[in-house]
């Protein structure tokens, strides 16, 4: 009898796993994986967000200091300095027709003014006709900043100082528009000799 005893602990001893114990392995090791695929897609989708958010900020920037660059290297006197129907252009050598009104593409290149945020913005490309300035002109993805709309709003607040408002649409998350939007004041400093 002791025997007989010997080979059923024997048995018991064996190493090993059952078929049991290996799906349940790969059952907790399938909800780990999930859970690191769920991580790394929210990790993408919010760094392409974070990324559109810099690209938005980096439009308001440049925006607000080629105004400020514009009065300081006197291509524009602070009086010029406007959106358009407000412009002010007595006493200046050169005509602009102001800040574009409400929101536009952001163009990558600038019209003839060779300023950025007006209406001739290089946007559209010539359509069948080949002429540009006609109903079948189209946007061309190549000049425009995909995506991304801004608005140039310039207020008087004296006769000496403007508040210069930029705000942005940039492309946000499930399909929707976030917007940003930077402040900046501008004074008449046409009265300090550079």
């Amino acid at each position: 009898m002791m025997h007989r005893t010997g080979k059923k602990s024997r048995v018991k001893t064996e190493d090993g796993f059952t078929m049991i114990e290996a799906i349940v392995a790969i059952f907790v090791l399938t909800i780990g994986l999930i859970g690191t695929v769920a991580a790394i897609t929210y990790a993408l989708e919010f760094g392409s967000i974070s990324r559109n958010v810099g690209s938005a900020k980096s439009v308001i920037v440049a925006s607000i200091e080629e105004v400020e660059t514009l009065r300081n290297a006197q291509r524009l006197n602070f009086r010029q300095i406007a959106n358009a129907g407000a412009v002010d252009n007595s006493d200046s050598s050169n005509q602009f027709n102001g800040f574009s009104t409400g929101f536009k593409q952001v163009a990558l290149q600038t019209g003839p003014d060779g300023v950025n945020g007006t209406d001739d913005d290089l946007t559209t490309a010539p359509g069948a006709d080949g002429k540009y300035g006609t109903t079948d002109d189209v946007i061309d993805a190549s000049l425009v900043r995909g995506g991304y709309l801004r608005q140039i709003t310039v207020s008087d607040l004296s006769t000496s100082l403007k508040k210069v408002e930029v705000k942005v649409k940039y492309p946000g998350r499930e399909g929707k528009q976030g917007e940003i939007t930077g402040v900046s004041y501008l004074n008449d400093d046409s009265r300090v000799n550079r």
